[in-house]
């Protein structure tokens, strides 16, 4: 079944109207920029059993094959990191479980992040850990109601070897019919989950993807594979994300205020997507101005605001195809001119109605009203008023109005 919506997914970085410069992300993580080892250099992490809901942390007896699952896929894909997870004895060489008091107490309710980190580094010396949530699971049942609609039919054979020759669409005929599409009900399975990496010294968060997946179809196996390889493919492009290069004596930009709308404020995942996307795709896009992240002030700056921030879904309705399809051949013998016998085929065509049954489609807008500053003389070089849409996630719109702006702050400045 064709794929209706990927998955949402989301970096992070929270702020009302505030400046961005310690932070950068690659791919769909952010990750903290002014600690003092980035997630990026982490080289052993804890993997803690994925917690579910209002847990404040997993259980080792539960969800055991989502667990297994991530751990498998995190240590595959992710190069020069050693994860250790919560696992069964039986899996010893690349979990740290084992019956003792030491490791049990780190899955206990820890008054604090910071607390819990503490505990982690003093038993496991690890750089940091790693906290999957499952936010939550469910299938929604889409009804598409039986519809009347017409469709073109036709029939005809074709003549192959005849004592003519080949003959085509013989006893054409074409006529109008009145068809019924049934009612069917299609399922449509959703999955919310976020993982957290922790800094193991500090309990602060390093690094952070949100995942919001619906798919028409599938179960909830495939929706949990299908967000770790978002969340695994993510950290590692993060793990491989160069510095931007720009020639030596490019100009200088940054990144300062960004409001965002009163009424995603208090939308923590939704506020982080954008500002994320804004940092990620300005580094991505700038090929003659150097985005400089270090807090320093810039010759020129970005500021201005999200004017929307909009998801929905479009109902489209049911409707059928015809396509004319062999159906069956027959086969005759004539005789030729010269009393040889030769064998006729008629190859008979008829149309076959495919139902496409209803469903929903899923789309995820942003507006943009941006201008780029002047420091010195506090004009403005250029801006972007824009409003963009993508099927998948907020952060792709948004990088689609950023492209554009990048474009010309390049333009505009690159030669200067």
């Amino acid at each position: 079944m064709k794929k209706i919506l990927g998955s949402l997914a989301a970096g992070v970085l929270l702020s009302g109207a505030v400046g961005m410069s310690y932070a950068a992300a690659a791919g769909n993580i952010w990750m903290d920029e002014s600690a003092d080892i980035q997630a990026k250099q982490f080289r052993k992490v804890i993997l803690l059993p994925m917690r579910v809901g209002s847990e404040s942390v997993g259980r080792v007896d539960a969800n055991q094959g989502f667990n297994s699952y991530l751990h498998a896929r995190i240590n595959k894909k992710i190069k020069n990191t050693n994860f250790l997870g919560f696992g069964n004895q039986l899996e010893e060489k690349k979990q740290i479980l084992r019956e003792t008091p030491e490791y049990q107490a780190l899955l206990d309710n820890f008054s604090s992040e910071g607390a819990r980190a503490k505990a982690i580094y003093d038993t496991t010396m690890a750089d940091g850990y790693l906290v999957p949530h499952l936010r939550s699971k469910g299938v929604r049942v889409d009804h598409s109601p039986a519809t009347w609609t017409t469709v073109r039919m036709e029939s005809y054979y074709d003549l192959i070897n005849g004592p003519k020759g080949n003959a085509y669409k013989l006893k054409y005929h074409s006529w109008i019919q009145n068809y019924q599409i049934p009612a069917h009900d299609s399922y449509l399975q959703m999955m919310n989950m976020d993982f957290v990496l922790y800094d193991a010294s500090t309990g602060k968060q390093a690094m952070t993807l949100v995942d919001y997946y619906k798919n028409y179809g599938v179960d909830e196996w495939h929706a949990f594979k299908q967000i770790t390889k978002n969340f695994v493919g993510d950290w590692g492009r993060l793990k491989r994300h160069l510095e931007q290069k720009v020639p030596a004596n490019a100009p200088t930009i940054s990144i300062g205020k960004i409001v965002i709308p009163e009424d995603i404020k208090g939308d923590e995942m939704i506020a982080k997507t954008l500002e994320y996307a804004i940092q990620d795709e300005a580094e991505n896009s700038l090929k003659k101005v150097k985005l400089d992240n270090s807090g320093a002030k810039t010759r020129y700056y970005i500021t201005g605001k999200i004017t929307r921030c909009n998801s929905g879904q479009t109902w489209h309705p049911p409707y059928a195809t015809a396509l004319t399809m062999f159906d069956h051949s027959e086969k005759f013998q004539w005789e030729d001119s010269n009393g040889n016998k030769q064998t006729a085929t008629k190859n008979y065509y008829r149309t076959a109605i495919t139902n496409h049954f209803g469903y929903y489609s899923f789309w995820y807008e942003v507006g943009v009203a941006l201008r780029v500053i002047d420091s010195q003389t506090g004009s403005i070089v250029c801006s972007v008023f824009r409003t963009e849409s993508d099927d998948d996630r907020y952060a792709n719109a948004l990088r689609s109005s950023i492209r554009r702006l990048c474009k010309t702050i390049d333009n505009k400045l690159g030669s200067k």
